[in-house]
């Protein structure tokens, strides 16, 4: 499989690949006769039929799970013959919380995953997309977003070289369960205040949409997460949200960071989509640098 996908860590990529390993039966002869060519004679045919039982023995259970290549004449032993999985991969449901989605992505991925903690099986991310990738073309999915679900196998909690194991064997389409990693938002209290419940959800999901532009974008670096919401406005029906936000960004892996100060404005799609019409980011740190992602048509 043509999976790219690496761990990221400490600046370093390591890529995993498969190895086939073949098994042959090389023969072999002696120099030495025997003393008692009859005793000998029956050593070898006991031997002979001992290592043919157990060649047939191996062949048969590699056919039956699918790793003898009849076509070219050798077995090759999948890595997952020698992982079991941990418990917490065992199929289960997942309840969708704000923030989880599912994308359905064609072989090879084109994504590139890291562990949320480095050393720990805390789950993993996606570190960056490959250019012109799968994954990127799609549009869906975006560098900081957790990986929850491979298929119907929960790898919330899972380390990394289990969830390559299993992205590895999956079946294209592959259908990735994802969060965006952001959690419960807090809004300032004096705004809170002024929302009804459903403008405080629609306030949620543009700011959800617009940290996924910002990091789609990658033109300020890894959005780590949201600060506070402080800002929120609604225009026609309340069908367009205008949203302000303080947001932590990171250009080096999260060991410096610095903050931004996000607006954006999100229309609700017929499907229940939101449309980000206009994103600009405003540097907190005195430099009054603003930097336009997208501009609203006039």
């Amino acid at each position: 499989h043509n999976t790219n996908a690496c761990r990221a860590s400490h600046s370093t990529n390591t890529h995993l690949s498969h190895h086939n390993t073949a098994y042959h039966r090389t023969a072999r002869s002696s120099t030495h006769a025997p003393d008692n060519p009859s005793k000998a004679s029956t050593q070898t045919i006991t031997r002979t039929d001992m290592k043919r039982a157990m060649l047939l023995s191996i062949t048969t259970c590699l056919l039956s799970l699918g790793y003898l290549n009849g076509a070219h004449g050798f077995a090759v032993v999948s890595q997952s013959l020698r992982i079991q999985h941990p418990p917490q991969q065992r199929q289960r449901q997942l309840s969708m919380a704000l923030g989880d989605f599912t994308v359905e992505l064609e072989k090879p991925l084109g994504i590139v995953l890291e562990e949320c903690e480095a050393g720990s099986a805390s789950g993993v991310q996606i570190a960056s997309l490959v250019k012109d990738g799968t994954a990127a073309n799609s549009g869906q999915v975006a560098s900081g977003e957790v990986l929850l679900a491979i298929q119907d196998t929960d790898v919330s909690t899972s380390g990394f070289d289990s969830v390559m194991d299993l992205l590895v064997e999956a079946e294209s389409p592959v259908t990735l369960t994802m969060s965006d990693g952001l959690g419960r938002m807090d809004i300032a209290n004096n705004l809170l205040k002024r929302l009804t419940p459903q403008q405080a959800m629609l306030t949620d999901s543009v700011v959800r949409a617009a940290v996924k532009a910002v990091r789609k974008s990658q033109r300020l670096g890894d959005l780590l997460r949201v600060e506070i919401i402080i800002g929120s406005g609604f225009r026609d029906d309340d069908t367009k949200c205008l949203v302000r936000f303080f947001a932590i960004f990171s250009t080096d892996g999260g060991v410096t960071t610095y903050s931004c100060n996000v607006s954006a404005t999100g229309v609700v799609m017929e499907d229940g989509s939101i449309d980000v019409v206009a994103l600009s980011c405003a540097k907190d740190e005195g430099l009054g640098q603003t930097i336009d992602l997208i501009v609203e048509d006039a």
